[in-house]
């Protein structure tokens, strides 16, 4: 009974298995028949989409309007080039770059169409288990790119240029924020592009280039908010080789920036006063005397630079005044160099970085001192004990020099004397720091007067045309 119900079992499951066969092999047929049938058509399988627009059962024709209606649009028709000094803005055209919708619709048209009747029910099955999207590939035009490049360069080449500060006639600061300097390089530049415009979405690449920076950035500049001090001089525009000086000793002069803790030396900023730098003689006093030398008015810069530093409360290393009082400034507040011997030396004794900014406006020189406004104070300077006298003459009595008009051998001038205070207040009007600069005494020079006794010598008279010698005796005869 036992052996029977087993048969029995084995026997349905015979047939169970060749009814699964013969289904299985019955659809098999029906799916190879299908296949046949689709690669018999000019539409694309089913569930398959290009640049994710769903294309399938269209013809080619039909797919390749879908994709150009949902799709294109899409793609940047513009694209942005990076480089340090922002972005070059041109069309994808003209870097010969190009989506190759055809060849995109033919790969779509081709799924299900390769390796015959049994590659084609491989891609029914697959797809019928998940869709399939053909990307869109780009071309680029290597030579049309790097000529295109090349022109590019022309524009966007460029040498580095400072980060400025200005100053308005009201004393705001304003600012520039510079420029990197740029080098495209080329080769490099066509290689990075090509594989960046092979994704035909590519709305930006960037640039290879060589960058340089600049000498003083919009980041050196951040802390310089406000003017702290300045000062101006007046000065004869008409003297025109000291005027030619004052510009060039103070425009090397403009734009120094140190840090905090870091020295200024005017010196060594301006360089030496020679006629292969530029400078011209011009009047400098030296030895109770004026006489003309290279560089002839750097004083002045030194004086104006001198008293911006002083309103700016920076501590002074280094300052001597000059032999005599000059006009262009209050006794006790002049400064005086002269390269290798004496200098004018301060240092930024503030918290934040400093901006010295000077040149010449009208018929004045000018020297402001740039900052952050946590380091802005109100700062005096006080004269006191200032007192000026006159010269004396000597007169001396020369045997040698003719008697007439007395001869001035030596001009004479004033002298003076004057101390500096200079007093530091918080903007809340409270003293913070009263401190004695110095006491400057100015020698008066004594004017020096010759006077001569010689008497001139008696002159000769003229002999006459009739000669005063014996007439000779008439020969005998």
């Amino acid at each position: 009974m036992k052996h029977e119900r087993n048969r029995t079992i084995v026997k349905c499951a015979a047939i169970g298995l060749g009814i699964g066969v013969g289904l299985f092999l019955g659809a098999l047929f029906a799916l190879a028949i299908t296949v046949q049938r689709f690669q018999a058509t000019n539409t694309i399988a089913g569930n398959v989409s290009v640049a994710g627009v769903e294309v399938g059962g269209l013809s080619p024709d039909q797919a390749r309007a879908l994709v150009e209606a949902q799709w294109l649009p899409s793609v940047p028709s513009d694209v942005d080039l990076v480089h340090p000094n922002g972005t070059y803005t041109i069309s994808r055209q003209a870097l010969g770059a190009a989506v190759l919708l055809d060849q995109a619709i033919e790969q779509a048209l081709q799924i299900g169409r390769t390796g015959g009747i049994l590659g084609g029910i491989r891609t029914q099955l697959w797809l019928w288990r998940r869709p399939l999207n053909v990307r869109v590939p780009a071309w680029v035009d290597q030579y049309q790119l790097r000529e295109t490049l090349g022109e590019i360069a022309e524009e966007i080449n460029c040498e580095p240029v400072d980060a400025e500060v200005y100053v308005t006639a009201d004393d705001q600061v304003e600012k520039s924020p510079g420029k990197v300097g740029v080098t495209v390089q080329i080769g490099q530049s066509v290689a990075a592009l090509q594989e960046a415009l092979a994704d035909p979405l590519c709305s930006s690449a960037t640039l290879s280039v060589v960058a340089q920076p600049p000498t003083i950035s919009a980041e050196d500049l951040a802390d310089i908010e406000v003017v702290l001090g300045g000062y101006s001089t007046p000065f004869k525009a008409w003297k025109r080789d000291r005027t030619h000086n004052l510009k060039l000793a103070m425009a090397r002069v403009n734009k120094t920036v140190f840090q905090p803790g870091e020295e200024f030396s005017l010196n060594e900023t301006v360089g030496p006063r020679l006629s292969q730098a530029g400078y011209r003689n011009a009047p400098i006093f030296r030895e109770n005397e004026v006489v003309p030398e290279l560089g002839g008015g750097v004083c002045q810069v030194a004086t104006t630079t001198y008293n911006a530093a002083l309103l700016t409360n920076l501590d002074i290393l280094e300052r001597r005044h000059h032999s005599r009082i000059v006009d262009y400034c209050p006794s006790g507040r002049d400064a005086t160099v002269y390269y290798g011997q004496i200098d004018l030396r301060f240092k930024n004794s503030l918290s934040h970085p400093i901006l010295l900014l000077g040149g010449i406006e009208d018929s004045r020189l000018w020297a402001k001192i740039l900052g952050k406004a946590d380091d802005d104070y109100d700062v005096k300077l006080i004269r006191t004990g200032v007192s000026r006298f006159g010269y004396s003459t000597k007169e001396i009595i020369d045997p040698e020099l003719e008697a007439g008009e007395p001869v001035v051998e030596t001009d004479g001038h004033g002298g003076g004397r004057a101390t500096l205070i200079r007093e530091v207040y918080s903007k809340d009007g409270e003293l913070i720091a009263r401190q004695t600069m110095h006491t400057d005494v100015y020698p008066a020079q004594t004017r020096v007067v010759r006077f001569g006794t010689k008497q001139p010598e008696a002159e000769l008279q003229p002999a006459s045309e009739e000669s005063s010698a014996p007439a000779l005796a008439p020969a005998p005869e």
